[in-house]
């Protein structure tokens, strides 16, 4: 069902980069990635491993690292994979 979104996403996707480039500040966003990245690493070390195996589909379309299926795990890792990919691009 949500690979019949994938065209309004994309333009949401776009467009969000695009406010969000103009609002946020180099510090903002650097302040924002610390409190996010905190966030995640604590909830991350309290997750049991039945938490982190149960998984959900996902519109593999939307995204390079989208499997059909994914695992709460999994999903931790996705972030890293998604900065990792853009990093080379622009290096």
């Amino acid at each position: 069902m949500l690979n019949v979104f994938t065209g309004p996403f994309n333009v949401a996707n776009y467009v969000g980069s695009v406010i969000g480039g103009t609002v946020f500040t180099v510090a903002r966003m650097e302040s924002t990635l610390d409190w996010t990245t905190r966030r995640l690493a604590a909830r991350l070390a309290i997750e049991s491993d039945v938490t982190l195996a149960r998984g959900m589909h996902f519109p593999p379309r939307w995204d390079p690292f989208f499997k059909d299926y994914m695992t709460l795990g999994e999903l931790y890792r996705y972030p890293t994979q998604h900065f990792e990919f853009h990093a080379d691009q622009l290096s």
